[in-house]
């Protein structure tokens, strides 16, 4: 796919989509959906690509859905292919955040949302997606729907703060703060704005030198295992166990610890399990 709204760049390990809509605070369109569920796709069959950076182009990271094609469907690119059940193209029509998000989360490769300004509606659902959330000091997060008149849901935001706070924040359309979000859990580190892409240089750097295939097995067990229950959860935690023994991560890693030195990762799937991870 040519990438339009959409930048994606990738070197030494580290895969960079970019939201490319600054004019519009990078408010999700079909189009910007749907080469976004691209760029996801294709880094996850990349085997170079160790890590994901997920950021927004200017002062804004994503602003959420993009009112104007809510009010005229029809100005949105690959309007046409919109589904005829309303609640069918709110969760799987083409491009839509529900769609990316359930992508994002089963993708077996750590995603690093740099929150570089607003991430409201479809944008704070697409942070929570991103297996780590590195917020500039300016940034902010809500959930803005009710000061619209539109009724929402709280998507996976109750799996951080509870039940609670997530109908709270809802009902009220708070918007928090990147120091509030920190406290809340939601942000995994907070720097300002001359500091932002150093911080998230430094954790990116740090997952492109980690076993990629453990950290994968690792985020699916956890995330699959959540509304599990424990005897559940253990399986696909002894599952991932039995898939990273038969890498050569492992024994990379535990030669580096007999010999007392930084384990030198490749990240690699053997081939005979690429078929099953």
């Amino acid at each position: 796919m040519a990438y339009e709204l959409v930048l994606f760049e990738r070197a030494e390990g580290v895969a960079r989509i970019t939201l490319n809509r600054p004019e519009r605070l990078n408010a999700l369109n079909v189009g910007m959906g749907l080469e976004l569920a691209d760029a996801l796709e294709e880094c996850e069959h990349d085997d170079a690509v160790r890590v994901i950076v997920l950021t927004g182009a200017g002062r804004g990271f994503c602003a959420g859905d993009d009112l104007k094609e809510l009010t005229d469907p029809t100005s949105a690119p690959g309007a046409r292919r919109r589904r005829s059940d309303p609640m069918r193209q709110y969760v799987d029509g083409p491009g839509r955040w529900p769609a990316i998000v359930r992508t994002m989360t089963r993708l077996p490769k750590p995603i690093v949302g740099a929150i570089n300004g607003h991430a409201h509606g479809a944008g704070f659902n697409l942070a929570l997606a991103c297996d780590f959330r590195v917020l500039s000091q300016a940034a902010t997060l809500a959930l803005p729907f009710v000061k619209w008149g539109m009724a929402t849901g709280t998507n996976r935001l109750q799996q951080f703060v509870g039940l609670g706070k997530a109908l709270e924040w809802a009902l009220l359309g708070t918007t928090l703060s990147a120091d509030e979000a920190e406290r809340w859990g939601l942000a995994t580190v907070v720097a300002p704005p001359e500091r932002f892409a150093a911080a998230t240089d430094e954790l990116v750097g740090r997952l492109a030198a980690a076993p990629t295939a453990a950290l994968g097995f690792t985020k699916l067990a956890v995330l699959r295992g959540w509304e599990r229950d424990p005897d559940g959860a253990y399986e696909l935690q002894g599952l991932a166990q039995h898939f990273t023994r038969q890498t050569e991560d492992l024994a990379e890693g535990l030669r580096a610890f007999a010999e007392k030195r930084s384990a030198r990762f490749s990240g690699k799937l053997p081939p005979d399990l690429r078929s099953e991870a």
